[in-house]
């Protein structure tokens, strides 16, 4: 009997010290966050140097604008060999990057609507290519994308790219574009070629030796378009041997929304290959032209509403979306979709909340249950920091959690984890509890990270004050 008192002598106790609270009631879902790593991006300079430019407010107004996807032909940024027009992409990079928005690059080899994609002079040299009628009826000049001559001018270009953007902290990626239609590799618009593995080999391997220290993004027709059975597979795991990350050109596009064998697949041809990336590498989705799909009727009603809305969640989501793209003018796409703009400036990529704390602060043991309700896990490890600041301001300290890692955070999934915090003996009083989640970078983009929760929760320093105790 008087074990069993002392025993509940002892719960009582390590209960009292025990302070646990439900979060639900403090979190926000409706307001948009602006975190790094994820979010919406502009096609800029889409194949040509004219379209998709907008005005500057109507970009920077799109919630958690994440970069300009700079795609346009060879033949403009080297018009002349050795010569080259870097203005294209200082100017954007001068403009935006002050602002947060950093740039992709995506330099083409093969243009539906200009002849000389690839320079002219680049043919003068002695590489070899062929006259074909695109689609629309312009007439272009395609590469022998095996052609020695033509492989020694691209890799020129691409060292020179490289020596002056790779690895700097302005640039999301370099995607490969030497293959294909616009860079996409198919050539479904002009002389219907298939690729072999080889040859695809030989890009990919050319821009593993120019880019050393930015990500490589592929287009999944690359692979899925050209190759069939061992080929196919093979061309897989060399994506995945490289490290390469993968887009989709282009979501919602008429031809496979609406074709009979595409029932129940969103018009996301090939999920399994963000599959193959997905541990290492963030999935970019690129939406078919947004007036395309208004003509085709893929996407209707306010929002997408009627037509496009439902379907688009699904293949984003089965994607792993990280990066996602209107393909349009920004002052239309927001002024027809601005809530839609909202939902996904928050949903793709990571999107994090703490349900519930518990904190012990006799033992200075601290749970949190963290809730991804993003589309993919984060790529990136952030720093959490743990803050017990005395009510009267009399006493704060901040403690680094180096257990924690938020790229174990999959989307669904709640995760529980207990942070041991070396508080020790506390003066009497009421204390507060505050958690940051914050990107620390050598390159200067340290940031908080802002989490799920009501506005007025956050302090000036990011910090999020989830609980108190004490009396």
């Amino acid at each position: 009997m008087k074990l069993k008192l002392f025993l509940m002598c002892v719960i009582a106790a390590a209960s009292a010290s025990l302070v646990a609270k439900d979060l639900r009631d403090a979190q926000d879902s409706a307001r948009v966050l602006s975190n790094p790593d994820k979010g919406w991006y502009h096609h800029y300079y889409d194949n040509s140097l004219g379209k998709y430019l907008g005005s500057d407010e109507s970009i920077a107004s799109i919630p958690n604008m994440h970069h300009l996807f700079l795609r346009f032909a060879w033949s403009f940024l080297e018009p002349e060999e050795g010569k080259f027009n870097w203005a294209l992409i200082d100017d954007i990079v001068g403009k935006w990057y002050p602002r947060g928005v950093k740039v992709s690059l995506s330099i083409t080899c093969n243009e539906t609507g200009i002849k000389y994609a690839t320079p002219k002079w680049v043919f003068d040299a002695g590489a070899k290519g062929s006259i074909v009628k695109a689609r629309w009826g312009d007439e272009i000049v395609e590469p022998q994308i095996d052609d020695s001559v033509f492989m020694e001018k691209l890799e020129n270009l691409h060292r020179a790219i490289a020596a002056r953007y790779d690895g700097k902290p302005f640039i999301v990626d370099m995607t490969l574009a030497s293959i294909g239609n616009w860079g996409e590799g198919h050539y479904s618009a002009s002389s219907h070629i298939k690729v072999p593995l080889e040859a695809i080999k030989k890009h990919i391997d050319l821009y593993k030796r120019c880019y050393k220290k930015s990500r490589l993004t592929i287009g999944d027709d690359w692979i899925g378009n050209n190759l069939d059975g061992g080929d196919l597979e093979e061309g897989r795991k060399y994506v995945v041997k490289n490290g390469l990350a993968y887009r989709d050109d282009s979501i919602l596009v008429e031809w496979h929304y609406f074709a009979k064998v595409n029932k129940g697949k969103d018009s996301l041809l090939r999920p399994e290959f963000f599959d193959d990336i997905y541990p290492y590498a963030p999935g970019t989705i690129e939406l078919e032209h947004y007036k395309s799909t208004l003509k085709s009727g893929s996407w209707k009603g306010r929002n997408g509403s009627e037509e496009g809305a439902a379907a688009l969640r699904r293949a984003l989501k089965r994607a792993h979306c990280t990066y996602l793209g209107y393909h349009g003018y920004a002052d239309e796409y927001a002024r027809d979709n601005p809530e839609f703009l909202r939902e996904m400036a928050n949903k793709v990529g990571y999107w994090y909340f703490i349900n519930s704390a518990d904190f012990d602060p006799k033992t200075g043991r601290l749970t949190l249950e963290w809730e991804n309700r993003g589309m993919a896990h984060a790529f990136k490890r952030y720093a959490l920091f743990v803050k017990i600041r005395s009510c009267d301001g009399k006493f704060e300290r901040v403690f680094p959690i180096a257990s924690a890692d938020n790229r174990k955070w999959e989307p669904d999934t709640p995760v529980s984890e207990t942070y041991a915090i070396p508080v020790g003996d506390l003066p009497s009083g009421e204390y507060a509890v505050s958690v940051l989640l914050k990107k620390t970078s050598p390159k200067g983009e340290a940031r908080p990270i802002e989490l799920g929760f009501k506005e007025e929760l956050r302090d000036s320093g990011g910090f999020y004050k989830i609980l108190k105790f004490g009396k």
